[in-house]
């Protein structure tokens, strides 16, 4: 007996895929396909060929008017698979074939399926059907209610020597079996995506970034490395895997994490009103324009000095809050001050710098380089300002004050001569000297410079000078008197204003009447001298001077006469000193008296 077979295909379709599935060579375009329309999903029987006939007069065939429908992935039932066998009695009966017993048997893969029972969930039902001319009857083979790819295989229906056969196949749709729904993304990193899906080839993986194709691979794998997004960016990625029975799509959202960022603004730390000390200053401060899409943890404060100290170049305080005091600063400096947030990933950059000047305490004292007399009532000071770091604040001005080390005006008289025992003199603040005049001659002065700025008149720098020498004062208290007719005694003081240190004094005395004179000197431990061997019943005059290093000072005159008591005690008031003045000067007066005698 010549056996002719039909092949069959039982495929699993997504809607409106079977011109695809024309297209890709499953499904004869020739081939008829009834009761099958083009937009159903689901699994369905075609054909590719006419129903096979075995004999002139016994046929077997499948059924072509029943299309079988579901979906893999569901619990529905597919359409039952069926073959019609028809010939004469008699042609059954000549095979041997009883056609009132399950005489039909079904394979798959070669392997008998039973009547009875199941293999694989399927199960076989006969339905005889009765014709005048011939005897038909259908064989019908049931799926199971679950279909899974254990029913795919070769299947055939045989009467006798007579077969249909047929192939099964359970198509799996496209499916994305992972792809992460979200990624979080910190610091510089890249992102890498992977997009894995099962289905039937040819199966097509694209990726999306933001619906735009990035990448597009067919596999069932798909690896993608996208640059860093820019900061604060929250891309969507999506990732559809496809064949033609279906698509499938998942969605992934990629969160940047980044550290904080002022984004080029000119936010600054904000100065709370009257918060500024000799050390400390409190601070407000705004968010960063972008928090990195996490919460900020810490803020911190640096404030630099804007001057070249050597001190500490800078003071740092941290806090949780967005308000904080930044301490350990110096008094009356000037700070450069930004700020930093932090979240997890890092610290932002710094904000706008605010300056800010702390409140002066008063300053260190100046250096003093040089302090001397420069002449008897003058004294030169040389200074140098306090270090930067010892100021406390902007240098104003400098204030130096003098005092005498005898205060007193009682004590200390300026004799002839107007003097100062004590002032204050102010000083630029940019001078490094100053010459200070009008004081007492050859006195100790105590100096005070002190610095001035906005806190006041700082601490002094200290020093002790003593003016020059001058031409000391007259003595006091002279005293002439006649011991005998040839001897006057001479007595006097010291002179209230010796202007330095009395070396010796100089006497002269002579004849009124002639004005040669010798001069006499005593060290200063003589307060008195004895004119011997002078001419009785002789007016004498006298000449008295201190000396000191720079000179005679000036004199005092009286007379005496050796025939009596001196008629002149010393004291002026009673009109009898002819002349005063230094003694160099009397000195002269008396040597050009004596030639105008010689002359005459």
């Amino acid at each position: 007996m010549k056996m002719v077979k039909l092949r069959c295909i039982i495929v699993v379709l997504g809607g409106g895929v079977i011109a695809a599935a024309v297209a890709a060579g499953a499904v004869d375009a020739t081939s008829s396909v009834p009761n099958i329309s083009p937009t159903a999903e689901g699994t369905f029987t075609i054909c590719l060929d006419s129903p096979l006939k075995t004999t002139p007069k016994l046929r077997i065939r499948p059924d072509q008017r029943r299309a079988v429908l579901a979906n893999s992935n569901s619990n529905t039932t597919f359409g039952d698979a069926r073959c019609t066998v028809s010939g004469l009695i008699t042609d059954f009966s000549a095979l041997g074939v009883n056609v009132s017993s399950s005489s039909t048997i079904w394979y798959q893969n070669g392997i008998p399926i039973p009547t009875t029972g199941a293999l694989n969930g399927l199960s076989i039902a006969n339905e005889p059907i009765s014709s005048k001319d011939e005897y038909i009857f259908r064989t019908v083979l049931s799926w199971p209610p679950v279909i899974t790819s254990a029913i795919s295989g070769n299947y055939s229906c045989r009467i006798g020597s007579d077969e249909a056969v047929f192939e099964v196949h359970v198509a799996v749709p496209a499916q994305i079996t992972y792809f992460t729904p979200s990624l979080n993304v910190t610091g510089n990193s890249t992102i890498a995506l992977r997009c894995i899906a099962i289905g039937d080839v040819p199966l097509k993986l694209t990726l999306y970034k933001n619906g735009v194709i990035g990448r597009t691979e067919v596999g069932s794998v798909l690896n993608w490395v996208v640059p860093r997004p820019p900061r604060d960016n929250n891309d969507q990625y999506s990732c559809v895997a496809s064949n033609i029975f279906a698509n499938s799509t998942r969605i992934m959202t990629v969160t940047v994490f980044d550290p904080p960022s002022f984004n080029g603004s000119s936010t600054r730390p904000t100065l709370v009103q009257d918060s500024t000390t000799t050390s400390s200053v409190y601070f407000t401060l705004q968010p960063p324009a972008r928090s990195g899409n996490l919460p900020i943890l810490q803020y911190t404060v640096n404030c630099t000095p804007t001057s070249a100290y050597t001190f500490a170049l800078s003071s740092v305080a941290v806090a949780a809050g967005p308000a904080l005091t930044v301490g350990d600063l110096h008094a009356g400096a000037r700070y450069s001050c930004v700020y930093q947030a932090m979240n997890m990933v890092g610290w932002s950059e710094p904000s706008s710098p605010v300056t800010i000047l702390l409140m002066d305490s008063l300053s260190a004292p100046p250096s003093i380089r040089s302090a001397r007399a420069e002449t008897a009532s003058s004294i030169y000071l040389s200074f140098e300002s306090p270090s930067v770091d010892s100021t406390h604040g902007d240098i104003k001005s400098y204030r130096l004050t003098y005092t005498a080390s005898c205060s007193s005006p009682g004590k200390c008289p300026c004799a002839g001569y107007k003097c100062s025992l004590r002032g204050t003199m102010p000083v630029s603040a940019t001078g490094t000297s100053v010459v200070v005049r009008g004081l007492r001659y050859f006195t100790s002065y105590t100096l005070n410079l002190h610095a001035v700025n906005r806190a006041g008149v700082g601490h002094p720098a200290t020093d002790l000078v003593e003016t020059l020498e001058h031409y000391p004062g007259p003595v006091q208290r002279l005293t002439l008197k006649a011991l005998s007719t040839s001897a006057i005694t001479v007595t006097w003081e010291p002179p209230s204003e010796p202007n330095g240190i009395v070396k010796f004094y100089r006497l002269w005395y002579r004849p009124t009447n002639f004005p040669a004179a010798r001069p006499n000197e005593f060290d200063t431990n003589a307060h008195s001298y004895v004119a011997m061997g002078l001419t009785e019943n002789t007016d004498y005059s006298f000449t008295i001077s201190a000396m000191n290093s720079v000179g005679i000072g000036e004199d005092v005159r009286g007379t005496a006469s050796t025939e009596s008591e001196a008629r002149l005690d010393g004291s002026p008031s009673r009109g009898d000193i002819i002349e005063t003045g230094p003694a160099h000067k009397a000195f002269i007066g008396i040597v050009t008296s004596a030639l105008v005698l010689l002359l005459l």
